[in-house]
């Protein structure tokens, strides 16, 4: 995929709503949101939050340049913001206001004469972008502890290391290909299937569950309901959230470069690692997660 309208979530988008097929001149945004430390300072008692729109209207190589970021708003304030939902109304009701359609619209580069230069303007909100870390702020689905995989839901294999006083993440080679030799080869785990992503819908009636005392709220996955479920199409998305894959490479790499030259904290990390499976393995491994 070179271009964002090649992607199958904009093509599903399009023959869902074909009225965005039909004329280009919708518009068609991607929303963006993390802290960052403003004029380069480097400190933890300040918080800033500034939620950006892309406007994947333009061609791919302005899009993403400055002049074509639309700040949506920005949420500033001595600590990190616990519930953005409050902060996003706003924006959810504008952008429900453009799916809804604004009438009598002028487009100032048609050459024809006559009636399009007047139409109906829509506009719909393709996904979210951001780090795993916004991911829970901005979506409301756990991205740690006992519930920490929005694709898995209950069935993510987890378990409490006392070594490394965390939950550690286990089987999860079983998700590869059944040719792969670094895939888990034991005979209870051998028939694992890939996770397949849960619909809203299941989501929707799990965070009923919580609301109503019958699942735990630390074992649900969801932290809140998030206001985007506000939008009407929002459910109907093949994606609503996508992970930034800059912080991810990043982090990765960082943390490969670090075990390859073994640095005495990674080694450190890396025995009470170790300690901790063989202690698992010992008692035999349970899903702590409740379905």
């Amino acid at each position: 995929m070179r271009l964002v309208v090649d992607s199958p979530a904009v093509q599903h988008v399009e023959q869902t709503w074909p009225e965005f097929r039909r004329d280009p001149r919708h518009l068609r945004f991607g929303q963006a949101s993390d802290g960052v430390s403003p004029y380069g300072v480097k400190s933890s008692s300040h918080s800033t939050w500034p939620v950006v729109l892309t406007n994947y209207n333009v061609p791919p190589w302005l899009a993403n340049k400055k002049g074509f970021l639309l700040l949506a708003l920005i949420i500033q304030g001595p600590k990190k913001v616990k519930n953005i939902d409050i902060y996003l109304q706003p924006l959810v009701e504008e952008l429900q206001q453009l799916w809804d359609g604004v009438d009598d619209v002028y487009d100032g580069r048609t050459e024809r004469i006559g009636r399009d230069r007047w139409f109906t303007l829509k506009g719909v909100l393709l996904w979210t972008m951001h780090d795993y870390p916004g991911y829970a702020q901005v979506s409301g689905f756990q991205t740690s502890g006992y519930a920490a995989c929005p694709t898995c839901g209950p069935a993510l294999p987890v378990a409490r290391s006392s070594h490394l006083s965390k939950q550690v993440y286990m089987s999860y080679s079983t998700y590869l290909p059944m040719d792969d030799p670094l895939r888990d080869t034991g005979a209870e785990r051998n028939n694992v299937a890939s996770p397949i992503p849960l619909d809203m819908d299941w989501w929707e009636q799990r965070w009923r569950d919580v609301e109503e005392g019958h699942i735990p709220a630390e074992r649900a996955g969801l932290k809140r309901w998030s206001i985007l479920h506000r939008l009407p199409y929002w459910k109907d998305l093949m994606i609503q959230h996508l992970l930034d894959p800059m912080h991810i490479e990043a982090n990765v790499t960082k943390s490969l470069i670090k075990r390859i030259f073994g640095e005495r904290k990674m080694a450190n990390q890396r025995d009470e690692h170790v300690k901790s499976l063989e202690s698992i393995q010992k008692r035999g491994f349970k899903c702590q997660m409740e379905a």
